[in-house]
């Protein structure tokens, strides 16, 4: 990335933190000291203001910022510039390894972050597991009744089950749905992907579905946006958001079964300004109370087991996340370590494809 790009981007990033920010005071006390925290926007960071981001203020007493992401290049935006303005930032897993290996990121400190409930591989030097969410099939009933497409085969198949698609606009998740799709078994998913056949295979069977795709989104939500509206008719798209537009009104349905379930991370950009209540802000966040409320607001899957012994969480919810027992093993679980060290290539061969 050029220094004028750079440039270009972490003025964007400091107009969006001086007018869209939002500031979240701890009470009628000064506050000691302040940490910018930031996500993907939407119905989503508003369900973390109110479950966690907000409480934390309180319990540190800090004034909690904001700010929206779009992912890695805006972390890598404010290190190129030497002017990070973010301390706390939720990033997908890729991205925050990728970035640790580049050098790019603060050491978690430990000392502060307590891990307990958080699984062992979760936890790294750099950057540590937040949330876990699953990219799932959902399709408007107006369209297709109580039978759309419940499998990636029939979401590939326009001619029993014609409609708009809308798909990830990024090459994460695609190339495991179009295995998928390709009749590859879940548990096979990776294992095929690992070699140049397995490969190519899931970039011929993309290519069927690319012309077919109405909307490739960016954004979460974007996504529940396409959805709410009737721009697509089925969707691969964040299980948490399509609880939102049925919450709305909107008659949709999704299942688990296929689902791509991924976990984001909190990572601390090099040089962040506010490094001290950036653990303590990570710390907070990662709390079984504070993972428990969030499940109750949106259902994300908690990564501190201990979420679901808080009795914050009734069973009513409980089954509507993924993490949930009884869902888990309906998903593929990605792997991030196939895209590190591959994701520049990956992409630039997938934006090709989509833009055809």
């Amino acid at each position: 990335m050029s220094s004028t790009n750079s440039s270009k981007n972490l003025f964007r990033t400091t107009m969006l933190c001086g007018v869209f920010a939002v500031a979240l005071a701890s009470g009628p006390a000064a506050a000691e000291g302040e940490v910018v925290f930031t996500s993907w926007g939407g119905s989503f960071q508003d369900a973390l203001r109110s479950a966690m981001l907000k409480p934390a203020a309180t319990a540190l007493n800090v004034t909690v910022k904001e700010d929206t992401t779009n992912g890695i290049q805006d972390v890598r935006a404010q290190i190129t510039a030497g002017a990070v303005a973010w301390d706390v930032s939720e990033q997908d897993l890729p991205s925050c390894e990728t970035l640790s290996r580049e050098g790019s990121l603060e050491p978690i400190d430990y000392s502060i972050v307590d891990t307990t409930g958080i699984p062992e591989d979760l936890i790294h030097e750099n950057y540590i597991g937040f949330i876990n969410f699953t990219k799932v099939i959902a399709y408007r009933k107006d369209a297709f009744g109580d039978n759309g497409p419940s499998n990636w085969a029939e979401f590939w198949d326009l001619e029993n089950f014609p409609g708009k698609r809308g798909m990830h606009g990024k090459v994460n998740y695609n190339l495991e749905a179009a295995l998928m799709a390709d009749g590859v078994p879940m548990a096979e998913v990776y294992d095929t992907l690992a070699t140049d056949e397995g490969m190519a295979r899931a970039w011929a069977k993309l290519g069927e579905i690319a012309p077919e795709v109405t909307v490739w989104y960016r954004g979460g939500s974007q996504s529940a946006q396409l959805l709410r509206d009737g721009e697509v008719d089925v969707i691969h798209m964040g299980h948490n958001r399509v609880e939102s537009v049925m919450g709305s009104g909107i008659d949709v349905a999704y299942a688990f079964d296929g689902g791509t379930m991924d976990i984001d991370c909190l990572l601390v950009p090099k040089g962040a300004p506010n490094k001290d209540n950036a653990m303590r802000l990570i710390n907070e966040l990662l709390s079984a109370k504070s993972q428990a409320r969030l499940a109750m607001t949106m259902p994300l899957g908690p990564v501190n087991a201990g979420a679901f012994d808080t009795g914050i969480i009734p069973e009513e919810t409980a089954i509507k996340i993924n993490t949930y027992p009884s869902n888990y093993d309906k998903q593929l679980l990605v792997d991030p370590s196939f895209y590190v060290g591959q994701l520049g290539e990956l992409t630039e061969e997938f934006d090709t494809l989509i833009q055809q």
